[in-house]
């Protein structure tokens, strides 16, 4: 994809440090992240309306899977009140096998890069959230206490890559090899996904968990960006390189909107997933736990035209989901509360509060309930079909 390569170079010229030159004046430095985030006044609390499960971490880049699925369990403790009213009696907590579409998503990938003959393919760990929903369309969902966490995700890409490159330099992309090579990986780092698991006595197939159990509806999810370079209230393919299979489901709104539809939708109660750019020097994601702007990144403030240019320049990359769980207004700023998933020794117990000015410069996309979404806007989305 046209931006898989520059945005690593554009970060890089980014984080470089400014040298003296003797006879000239030291170009002045950016402040310390510290004495910058001593003058933020973000939220003073952690508190939220929108039912969300405990921190987690995760490992490798798994973060697509762990924001997504961490909206999934959200949203059937929003939408099921029986379900919340037996977790509640229980003491117990919903938790969803975070791994469980990863292990499908290396299969899915697997075939596409078979298919593909290994080119223009990826097979990295990176994912988007559409993916989520496909994978729990097609396989369904379980709980955690189904699925095993991997030890040793290093130690199982090593070996999932290693199975690609004797196929590489066999030629041989037969796909049935190919998927079945990658699933005996996945089956000793993970574990065989079950056909059927039984929950409080009963017996059912993932896909009837997610879909009977739990009430979810896969479907049920838009994902939404706001660039000039797609159709504006059409649809479009988010050219990053984690939309691996080149989904071009995107709807596009002016940034304006963007920000509208995400403030209504945790306003009335819905989770949002937030994909974004987490390596700006303006976020202290494990230390402070915040994400603002330095005043130098839009100095007149962020617009649609700075938008579309740092996203084409690989000025913001996408390189992180998280879980928007709250917004609250400080001081005329928009911040939203973030559930992240580096465990809670991170940020602020494991959340982080982002700006507005971050938020609309450095989020490239949101996945959020369509229900969220205001009738008229709705009705030009569902028109484009």
């Amino acid at each position: 994809m046209r931006r898989s390569m520059h945005s690593f170079v554009a970060l890089a010229a980014i984080l470089a440090i400014p040298v003296s030159v003797v006879g000239q004046s030291a170009p002045q430095q950016a402040p310390e992240p510290e004495a910058f985030f001593d003058d933020v006044h973000a939220p003073n609390w952690l508190g939220t309306d929108i039912p969300h499960t405990s921190i987690k971490r995760q490992r490798g880049g798994s973060c697509w899977s762990f924001s997504t699925v961490a909206m999934l369990e959200s949203e059937a403790l929003r939408t099921n009140e029986t379900l919340a009213e037996t977790l509640a009696a229980a003491n117990s907590e919903l938790d969803l096998a975070d791994y469980y579409p990863v292990y499908w998503a290396y299969v899915e990938k697997a075939r596409e890069y078979a298919r593909r003959g290994g080119e223009n393919a990826r097979f990295t760990d990176g994912g988007l959230s559409h993916d989520v929903t496909w994978l729990v369309a097609e396989y369904g969902i379980v709980p955690e206490s189904e699925f095993a966490v991997v030890e040793d995700y290093g130690a199982m890409r090593t070996e999932l890559n290693a199975v690609l490159e004797r196929h590489e330099k066999s030629g041989d992309w037969d796909e049935a090899t190919v998927v079945s090579e990658v699933r005996e990986v996945l089956d000793r780092h993970l574990a065989p996904p079950p056909e059927t698991i039984t929950v409080n006595g009963r017996s059912m197939t993932p896909v009837e968990y997610a879909t009977d159990y739990l009430g979810l509806d896969p479907t049920a999810y838009w994902e939404i960006t706001s660039y000039t370079d797609l159709p504006m209230y059409g649809r479009g393919e988010l050219d990053v390189p984690d939309n691996w299979w080149d989904y071009d489901g995107y709807y596009n709104v002016p940034l304006e909107d963007f920000r509208r539809v995400t403030n209504t939708a945790l306003d009335a109660g819905f989770p949002v997933v937030f994909d974004m750019d987490w390596a700006d020097p303006g976020a202290s994601w494990n230390g402070a736990g915040l994400a603002v702007l330095p005043p130098e990144a839009a100095p007149g403030g962020p617009d649609q035209a700075l938008r579309q240019t740092d996203f084409e320049t690989g000025r913001t990359t996408d390189d992180h989901l998280v879980l928007a769980v709250d917004r609250r207004v400080v001081e005329g700023h928009d911040w939203y509360l973030i559930k992240n998933s580096h465990g809670t020794g991170s940020g602020r117990r494991g959340y982080v509060w982002v700006r507005g000015d971050y938020m609309a410069l450095r989020v490239l996309a949101i996945m959020v309930h369509r229900d969220a979404v205001e009738p008229e806007l709705a009705m030009r989305f569902e028109a484009a079909g």
